[in-house]
């Protein structure tokens, strides 16, 4: 048999049963240096068993020196969500002055200060997967919520202005861009979702295509996401944030996985209410977790047989770069784990931007080489593979240096 820490006593009993030798009663158990102590709890700190949460209080007390009631609140939050507390009321009471400290300069009346304060930490738990239902807490007046209930997530992707330079950029569009950028609105308008894969090297301007896109769709009061597989991708779009972070991608991904959101969650709620979702850089990450994310989207949207619930989504990359890592794989291995190989890369739209004749024979010869790596492309009666002329350059004379 096994307990959590938030199961409460059965948890401290569990402790004591673990440690404890010769104990014939749950009294024996409570019984420390002769004392009969009220709770197993008490027991399991006086025998050195738990940590008590005087350190808990330190913790506060320490970061209330120096942090901001911002950062009060996370910390008190995070206490909640990882420690497991036992006197969360206690903890409440005596840090509530600090945690709301912000607050206070522009209210004088407490109880709307401590409405202000719980909702905060209500959104910061439910960032968390948590509800503060869950803790012993004051109950929230739902008339002090200016934010009408609506999940973080909503309200930080809903706050996101659009500079006035970006709202111009769909004028400045070359000939290629415009026609991905018509083919993506147009899906985005018509409210039945498409697949779109924007592909093109560096230096095709495919972030200056996504910047258009999400200036247009947010100028419109919709919510657009912007996600990317690496940070810095990421940062270089308004509102950006990596996929891992945004759709909750489980790091150990596995085949038939799904996102760790719940259709609860602030995250699903945001998803279903997007108009757009754009996926920057999505060559480098594993199909595993572009079909997790498919998976999950099918299933908060109730739409099991439309890819991503039927929802409008861009993915964009080079397969001409950085592939999947797949550590100590082979190179099958890695051809296996990139998107193409998955279930969705033919109901996705293609999309090519072309810088020049360069680009072309970049695209068909990475197209070759996945050919090569899964074993596909014709060999001849000794097993080679003959390289097209096109590529091979003449050898002169007595020359031996490549």
């Amino acid at each position: 048999m096994c307990a959590h820490p938030a199961e409460g006593e059965c948890y401290y009993l569990r402790v004591l049963l673990n440690h404890v030798a010769g104990s014939t009663s749950f009294e024996d158990l409570r019984t420390v240096d002769g004392v009969v102590m009220p709770s197993f709890r008490a027991a399991a700190e006086r025998r050195g068993l738990i940590e008590a949460d005087n350190t808990l209080d330190e913790c506060l007390t320490e970061a209330g020196v120096f942090q901001m009631p911002l950062s009060l609140r996370r910390l008190f939050a995070t206490i909640l969500v990882c420690c497991e507390p036992s006197d969360v009321r206690g903890l409440w009471n005596k840090h509530l002055d600090a945690m709301s400290d912000d607050y206070r300069r522009n209210n004088t009346c407490p109880h709307v200060v401590q409405q202000m304060v719980l909702i905060d930490i209500r959104g910061m738990l439910q960032s968390m997967g948590k509800e503060i239902t869950s803790f012993p807490l004051p109950e929230i007046d739902e008339s002090h919520d200016s934010t009408r209930g609506d999940p973080r997530e909503i309200i930080e992707e809903s706050s996101i202005g659009v500079e006035a330079d970006d709202m111009n950029l769909s004028d400045q569009l070359n000939d290629e861009q415009r026609s991905a950028f018509n083919k993506i609105m147009n899906a985005v308008g018509s409210a039945q979702g498409g697949v779109f894969f924007v592909d093109g090297p560096g230096g095709t301007r495919k972030t200056f295509l996504y910047r258009a896109l999400l200036a247009t769709v947010r100028g419109k009061g919709d919510i657009a996401v912007a996600t990317a597989t690496s940070g810095v991708a990421a940062s270089i779009m308004p509102g950006g944030r990596t996929a891992h972070s945004r759709f909750k991608i489980p790091l150990n991904i596995e085949e038939g996985s799904y996102c760790s959101f719940t259709k609860q969650s602030g995250t699903a709620k945001l998803l279903q209410m997007a108009s757009l979702i754009i996926w920057d850089e999505a060559s480098m990450t594993k199909r595993q977790a572009v079909e997790a994310l498919d998976m999950s989207m099918r299933d908060i949207m109730g739409c099991p047989r439309s890819p991503f619930g039927g929802k409008t989504i861009v993915f964009g990359g080079d397969f001409r770069q950085v592939l999947p890592v797949i550590r100590k794989g082979t190179r099958s291995q890695i051809t296996d784990a990139t998107l193409r190989r998955s279930y969705l890369w033919d109901c996705m739209v293609q999309l090519k931007l072309v810088r020049n004749m360069r680009a072309q024979s970049d695209a068909w010869f990475a197209d070759y080489l996945l050919r090569v790596g899964n074993g596909t492309e014709e060999v001849n009666k000794e097993g080679l593979i003959g390289l097209p002329s096109d590529i091979c350059v003449s050898c002169k004379g007595n020359e031996t240096d490549l």
